[in-house]
């Protein structure tokens, strides 16, 4: 089995409905970060150039990436500069902790 580990960073009030639409695509289980940054839409104009946002982690097999991206850029899409982004990494190795 190959996967794959998704990350998307997203704005903090799509969370919830982001939730239920990759429940719906049966993704087993996920990381939610609150983190903050700044890229290419940074508020040059603000003492501090960081925005709030949600990071999502999902390791997922192959074969459900698409619907899993697909189901966020759905949910989480926006016309607004710094709405979000998404990356998909191959992973060499998957394992439990509990796998002696």
């Amino acid at each position: 089995m190959s996967f794959r580990y998704v990350i998307a960073i997203v704005r903090d009030d799509v969370l919830e409905p982001l939730e239920r639409r990759l429940a719906a695509v049966h993704v087993p289980g996920l990381t939610a970060t609150t983190v903050k940054g700044y890229g290419h839409y940074a508020n040059v104009f603000a003492s501090d150039w960081m925005s709030e946002h949600i990071k999502l982690e999902i390791f997922a097999d192959e074969a459900d990436v698409k619907a899993i991206t697909d189901a966020i850029r759905e949910v989480a899409h926006s016309d607004v500069p710094g709405t979000g982004i998404v990356a998909v990494f191959p992973v060499e190795d998957f394992f439990h902790i509990r796998t002696p």
